[in-house]
């Protein structure tokens, strides 16, 4: 039983490096994998956003107009200044 822990145990040893390459490999992988999907989840995300904001303007793109009627302030502006010159001549 102890002879088959110490074979085992030096099998081990010389597959250490192998091991360990891999496990960085895979370690490294996983990194980045999870990097691109994170990056896509965000751009996926911003580009929803951005053409949700676009459609809203389009759709909130109506002309508005404003009317101002300045007949009142013509008479007024046409009274205040035939009163100034009504008060000159006297």
């Amino acid at each position: 039983m102890s002879q088959e822990k110490v074979d085992r145990y030096k099998k081990e040893k010389a597959n250490r490096q192998k091991i360990m390459r891999r496990e960085k490999w895979m370690l490294r992988l996983e990194i980045t994998v999870a990097a691109v999907v994170l990056v896509l989840l965000i751009g996926w995300f911003s580009l929803a956003v951005y053409k949700n904001t676009q459609a809203e303007k389009a759709s909130n793109q109506t002309a508005e107009t404003t009317v101002l009627d300045v007949t009142e302030i013509q008479s007024f502006l046409s009274e205040v200044t035939s009163g100034d010159s009504e008060a000159e001549e006297e």
